[in-house]
C-alpha cells in the first residue's frame, strides 16, 4: 500500500528517502505515547535547523506526534526516526520493522498529515510499515 498526499490533498507517487551521506539523527522508542514526546523534541530541533517559523514549527511537532500514533497502531515492538535537515526542507522518517498489524491511518489522520506537512508516503512491504514525510520551510522565521 503506497498513499500520498501534498499540503493541497492531492495524491503523489514520490517516495521520499534521506540521503545517508548527509548527517541525520535516528532513535528508536518504545511503541508507547509516553515516549512520543522523544521524537516531537527532536524533530522541534530539527525544525529549528532548517529555519522553521514557531508556527511551522508546531505543525512539525504535530505531524510527529500524529505518525507515531499511526506506527504504534502497527503492535511493533519499537519504532525508528530518522530526521534529516536538507537546506530548508526536513525530512522524516518513520518505521515500524516488525508490525503485526497493517498501517491503518484514520481518514482524520490523513487529512492532519496532509494538512500539516508538504508530503506523507504510507508503505508497507512484509511486516515492514513506513511513514515518510517532507516539510518545507516558507516563512522567515
Amino acid at each position: 500500500m503506497l498513499r500520498s498526499r501534498n499540503a493541497s490533498g492531492v495524491q503523489e507517487n514520490a517516495k521520499l528517502t534521506l540521503d545517508r551521506a548527509r548527517p541525520f539523527v535516528e532513535f528508536r522508542i518504545p511503541p508507547d505515547p509516553a515516549y512520543v514526546r522523544i521524537a516531537r523534541l527532536a524533530a522541534g530541533d530539527m525544525g529549528g535547523r532548517v529555519g522553521f517559523s514557531i508556527d511551522e514549527l508546531d505543525d512539525v511537532r504535530l505531524a510527529v506526534d500524529e505518525m507515531c500514533a499511526v506506527l504504534i497502531g502497527t503492535g511493533a515492538s519499537s519504532i525508528e526516526v530518522r530526521l534529516q535537515a536538507q537546506d530548508r526542507t526536513l525530512l522524516v522518517e518513520g518505521r515500524a520493522r516488525d508490525a503485526r498489524h497493517a498501517i491503518a491511518p484514520s481518514e482524520l489522520s490523513e487529512m492532519l498529515l496532509g494538512a500539516l506537512v508538504d508530503s506523507c508516503v504510507f508503505d508497507v512491504r512484509g511486516r515492514e510499515a513506513t511513514v515518510e514525510m517532507q516539510k518545507l520551510a516558507r516563512e522567515i522565521a
